[in-house]
C-alpha cells in the first residue's frame, strides 16, 4: 500500500493505492537499541499505519509514525531523530523521537487548525527546527503562511509571518524560502524568520502578482557539499530547462549547468532536483524517464531502469542509496473515480536501477 495526502480547498484528504509488488518488510517494530539509522522525509503506509523510511546500515527500513502526518513535506529526520507534524481539530502538533522510533514525545506548536500543509526543515546539525504552516486560501489567491522557529529538542516555537508560502530550508544558520505566485520568488532570511529579503533570480525579482506564466519557477533550495546554496530554476520560456544556480554570499549567482527538459511544463512547475552526498546533483526530467547528473567533471544523462514513470521527488542518502516517489492513479472506470497514490522506489547503485522500496 502507498500513501498520498492531498490538500483540496484546505481539507486534508488521504487516499490509498494498493501495490502488490511494493511490499515493505513485515516487521515494523522499533529497531533494537543501538541501531544507527539515518531518517529520510519519505513516508508511506504499512498495514494501515504511517511509516517513514530510514537508512539502517546499507538497507532501508520502516519506522512507524505515531500519527498520520500533515500534507506537505511534514516529516524530517536527522540521524536517529525524527520529527512529524500533524494537523488536528485542536491545531498543529509535532511528534518527535530521538531513539529511532522506540519512544515518542508530542508537543503542541500552533492552535490554528486552518492549515493546508506543513513544511519541516532541520538545520545541518539537527539542533534547530523551522516549520512552515500554509494557510488555507481561496482559489486563485496567493498562498500565505507562517513560519515557526525554535530548538528541535523541545520548547516553544516562535511564530512569524512568512514572506510567501512555499518550500523552506536552512543555509548556514539562516532560512531560505522559495515560493510565491507560480513559485517565482526566492527569499533569504535570518535565523529567527523575522527579516526577509527577496533575491533577484536571473537578474530580477518577480512581481508579487499578475505573474507571466513564462516566469521561471524556483525549486527547493538546498546546501551543496562545499557549503554553497543551490537554487534550481526551471525555465518555461522557449525550450524548458533547469538552471542549477549557486551562491556563496546570497547575492551573486553562478550556474553549474543548464539542463534541457523534454515536452511542456505547466506554469509554476519545477523539475525534481536532488543533491547527492559528495559533489553531484541529479535532475529528473518530469516528462520522460531521464536523469542528468551534474558534477565537477561534467554532465551525463541516462535512462533509469525499474521506474514506471518519472518521479515526483528524488532524494539520495549516500552516493549509491536513494529513494524516489512516483505518483500513481487507479481509476474505477475510465477516467472516473480515480484515487491518487504514491509508490516508493529505492536504488542501491546511484540511480541506474530501481525497485519497489522494501
Amino acid at each position: 500500500m502507498s500513501l498520498r495526502i492531498l490538500a483540496i480547498g484546505g481539507v486534508v484528504v488521504t487516499t490509498l493505492v494498493g501495490c502488490a509488488a511494493a511490499q515493505p518488510r513485515s516487521d515494523t517494530a522499533p529497531l533494537p537499541a543501538g541501531t544507527a539509522i539515518s531518517a529520510s522525509g519519505v513516508t508511506g503506509l504499512h498495514n494501515g499505519r504511517p511509516v517513514v523510511y530510514a537508512l539502517a546500515g546499507s538497507r532501508w527500513t520502516l519506522v512507524p509514525l505515531p500519527h498520520l502526518p500533515a500534507a506537505g513535506a511534514s516529516v524530517a529526520g536527522h540521524g536517529a531523530s525524527i520529527y512529524a507534524a500533524q494537523v488536528g481539530a485542536g491545531g498543529v502538533t509535532l511528534d518527535s523521537t530521538h531513539d529511532g522510533g522506540r519512544s515518542w514525545q508530542q508537543r503542541w506548536v500552533a492552535t490554528n487548525s486552518d492549515v493546508a500543509g506543513v513544511q519541516l526543515a532541520l538545520s545541518a546539525d539537527g539542533s534547530k527546527l523551522a516549520m512552515m504552516l500554509d494557510r488555507s486560501s481561496s482559489t486563485g489567491a496567493v498562498g500565505q503562511a507562517n513560519i515557526l522557529v525554535g530548538q528541535a529538542s523541545g520548547g516553544a516555537l516562535a511564530a512569524h509571518p512568512a514572506p510567501a508560502a512555499g518550500q523552506i530550508a536552512w543555509w548556514h544558520g539562516r532560512l531560505a524560502v522559495s515560493g510565491g505566485a507560480l513559485s517565482s520568488r526566492l527569499y533569504l532570511g535570518d535565523a529567527t524568520a523575522t527579516a526577509w529579503q527577496p533575491v533577484p533570480i536571473s537578474g530580477q525579482v518577480a512581481p508579487l502578482r499578475n505573474i507571466d506564466p513564462a516566469t521561471p519557477s524556483v525549486g527547493a533550495p538546498a546546501t551543496l557539499p562545499d557549503g554553497a546554496l543551490l537554487v534550481p530554476v526551471t525555465n518555461h520560456a522557449g525550450t524548458p530547462s533547469v538552471d542549477l544556480l549557486t551562491t556563496t554570499n546570497g547575492g551573486t549567482f553562478s550556474s553549474l549547468g543548464q539542463i534541457p527538459l523534454s515536452g511542456e511544463l505547466g506554469a509554476g512547475t519545477s523539475a525534481p532536483v536532488s543533491v547527492v552526498p559528495g559533489a553531484d546533483t541529479v535532475v529528473s526530467d518530469p516528462n520522460t524517464l531521464r536523469f542528468t547528473v551534474v558534477s565537477s567533471s561534467g554532465e551525463r544523462s541516462f535512462t533509469p531502469k525499474g521506474l514506471p514513470a518519472p518521479p515526483s521527488t528524488l532524494s539520495f542518502a549516500t552516493p549509491q542509496l536513494g529513494l524516489a516517489q512516483v505518483d500513481t492513479a487507479a481509476c474505477a472506470q475510465g477516467k472516473a473515480g480515480c484515487a491518487v497514490g504514491t509508490d516508493v522506489y529505492a536504488t542501491s547503485d546511484g540511480g541506474a536501477t530501481w525497485q519497489p522500496a522494501p
